[in-house]
C-alpha cells in the first residue's frame, strides 16, 4: 500500500528529507552496487552528514529496503493509472515510462547480480519489490479479464510476461545491445502492440 500523504509541516519535512536520502541511495547503489556503496557515499550524494542520515535510516540495509519500496510504489502508481478505457494507449505509456528510466535499469542489473549471494538484496529487492509488483499486475489482469477487456489467459503467466519484457529490455539496454526504437514512447507503443495483438495475422485481410 502507498503511504498516506503527510499532513503536518514536520511530517512533510521528514518525508522530503527521507526522499532526498533515498534518491541519493538509489543513485549510489546504481553506480557502485550494494556491496561497495557506503553510508558515507550516500550521505555525500544527499548533501547531508552521516549523522543526519542515521536520524532517518538505521543502516545500509534500511536504505536498501527504502529504495526497493520506493521503486515498487513508483511502478504501482504508474500501474494504477491504467484503466480499462483506453487500456492499450495507457499500457504503452506505462511501458514508455519504464523504458526511459536509466537509473532504474541500472538498479535492476545491480540487484539482479547481487541477489544471487546477498540475502539482504534478495529479500528486500526481489521479495519486497518484484514479487509485490508481479502480484499486483496479476490481480490487475484478473480484473480486466472479469470486465471483458482482456481475453481468458492465465493471469500469472501474463503478469510475468509483462514483467519479463520490461526487465529483458532493461538488460539489453545496460548490456549495450541497441534497439532502434527512436524514443521510449515509440518503443512502448511497439512492445504494447506485440503484447496486445500478438504476432500472427487473422485471415487473408489481416486481423478480424
Amino acid at each position: 500500500m502507498l503511504e498516506t500523504i503527510p499532513q503536518s509541516r514536520r511530517e512533510r519535512r521528514i518525508a522530503a528529507r527521507q526522499a532526498q536520502i533515498l534518491d541519493a541511495a538509489a543513485h549510489v547503489f546504481s553506480q557502485k552496487g550494494y556491496q561497495n556503496a557506503t553510508t558515507k557515499d550516500i550521505a555525500e550524494a544527499a548533501d547531508v552528514s552521516e549523522g543526519t542520515l542515521y536520524n532517518y535510516f538505521a543502516n545500509k540495509r534500511d536504505l536498501l529496503i527504502g529504495v526497493a519500496r520506493a521503486y515498487a510504489d513508483e511502478v504501482i502508481t504508474d500501474m494504477e493509472t491504467i484503466q480499462p478505457e483506453g487500456y492499450e494507449d495507457l499500457l504503452a505509456q506505462f511501458m514508455a515510462n519504464r523504458f526511459r528510466r536509466g537509473r532504474e535499469r541500472r538498479l535492476f542489473m545491480v540487484f539482479l547480480y547481487e541477489s544471487r549471494w546477498n540475502e539482504d538484496v534478495r529479500q528486500y529487492y526481489v521479495e519486497e519489490a518484484m514479487h509485490h509488483i508481479i502480484a499486483l499486475t496479476e490481480q490487475h489482469i484478473r480484473d480486466l479479464i472479469a470486465r471483458g477487456v482482456l481475453r481468458e489467459v492465465d493471469p500469472a503467466i501474463a503478469a510475468r510476461t509483462m514483467s519479463a519484457t520490461i526487465m529483458g529490455f532493461a538488460a539489453l539496454f545496460e548490456l549495450g545491445i541497441s534497439v532502434n526504437h527512436g524514443s521510449p514512447e515509440l518503443l512502448g507503443t511497439q512492445v504494447t502492440d506485440i503484447l496486445w495483438n500478438g504476432l500472427r495475422t487473422y485471415g487473408k485481410n489481416g486481423r478480424d
